[in-house]
């Protein structure tokens, strides 16, 4: 469930790639499992990033960039869902895992973020 659409049309202002942009929007309205709430965020030096939390636990996180959206499967995620970072790098294996044992995605088309979804509606 998406919270503040106006927020996210804010977002989408900046000059990128339409394929991006299409990302962006299919991640931002996608059905979530029950609980997972999506809302357009920034902080930092990030400033276009949607936040998929389940309660105030901050479960992806999708952010913005010219050239492709670059997910996150962060951490309270890949443990509350008892899953291995590693089984995610093989599903997925554009991954890469970061320090601290999140995995992160560039996603740079529909197909991509379809599996992301798919893979969240499984899983999550």
């Amino acid at each position: 469930m998406l919270i503040e659409e106006e927020k996210l049309a804010g977002q989408l202002t900046a000059d990128m790639d339409e394929a991006v942009r299409s990302v962006y929007l299919l991640l931002a309205h996608a059905k979530m499992p029950s609980g997972i709430k999506i809302r357009p965020s920034g902080h930092g030096y990030i400033e276009n990033e949607l936040r998929f939390k389940r309660g105030d636990r901050w479960y992806f996180s999708a952010v913005l960039n010219k050239s492709w959206v670059l997910w996150y499967f962060r951490r309270p995620a890949i443990s509350d869902l008892g899953k291995d970072p590693k089984e995610l790098l093989h599903i997925f294996p554009d991954a890469t895992l970061n320090n601290k044992e999140e995995v992160k995605l560039r996603v740079r088309d529909l197909a991509t973020a379809y599996s992301i979804i798919g893979w969240v509606a499984q899983n999550g």
